[in-house]
């Protein structure tokens, strides 16, 4: 590890360690976003921890159904949001030494709709590269690695909202160029997020039944991984301020 991600990662396990009880109480929401998703007629399934959606079904769903999955995928990515946005609050306040303040809480709100924004964006990405890939035999490698290198360089740009207040377009364009300036960074994150998700699946793979490992592996995820990725996230962003080292 480099100094700078051996730092960023030393703050952000000792901050989740710490803080165990109450990131995990901000993590329900997760929880929540993946019942609602699983509830409406939208043609999803589970794996690898995280639900994904099948395109094949689409031209199943009547327009009824379209529209409630719209709006349910939309109540999904503001609770999404909300919780990244609260997580990044928190990492902010703690890695600055500095207080929640009422100008902080009052900006959560646009915060969370910025990041909304940009989830959206890389959703319906994935979602127009899947239809152009429909029934292509080529498909199941290059939506993998178009998915890879569209959140190689969209990643960052959420914590870049909370931390420099940033626009949408702004912080996708500082994502874009932290991603550019610091490479290795961005790439030792994602490596970590795959060595954990993998471990997680070939242990609950080998040791549970379907689908009670599925289920294990997505509570692990929205519990447990996931915030503390998105935690070592903020604190790898905050690594570009010399200040808050």
């Amino acid at each position: 590890m480099s100094g700078e991600f051996r730092r960023a990662f030393g703050y952000a396990l000792d901050f989740y360690l710490k803080r165990v009880a109450l990131v995990a109480l901000f993590s329900i929401p997760f929880i929540i976003a993946i019942l609602i998703a699983n509830l409406v007629a939208a043609p999803t399934y589970l794996a690898a921890g995280a639900l994904f959606l099948r395109t094949g079904s689409i031209p199943e769903l009547s327009i009824l159904d379209i529209v409630i999955t719209v709006v349910a995928y939309a109540l999904i990515m503001f609770i999404v949001s909300d919780t990244v946005v609260n997580l990044n609050i928190l990492v902010r306040s703690r890695r600055t030494m500095t207080e929640t303040t009422t100008e902080m809480i009052l900006a959560m709100k646009t915060h969370a709709i910025r990041i909304f924004y940009i989830l959206t964006i890389g959703l319906l990405v994935m979602l127009v590269v899947q239809l152009l890939l429909y029934d292509n035999q080529l498909g199941t490698w290059i939506y993998p690695v178009v998915t890879l290198v569209l959140w190689f360089f969209l990643s960052f740009s959420m914590p870049a909202v909370v931390i420099d207040n940033a626009s949408t377009a702004n912080a996708i364009e500082y994502s874009v160029r932290f991603a550019l300036n610091r490479p290795l960074m961005v790439i030792k994150w994602m490596l970590i997020l795959f060595v954990l998700l993998g471990v997680t699946m070939i242990f609950s793979y080998y040791t549970l039944s379907s689908p009670f490992w599925q289920n294990l592996v997505l509570l692990l995820n929205s519990i447990v991984f996931l915030p503390f990725l998105l935690i070592l996230q903020t604190q790898l962003y905050m690594e570009k301020y010399p200040l808050a080292r």
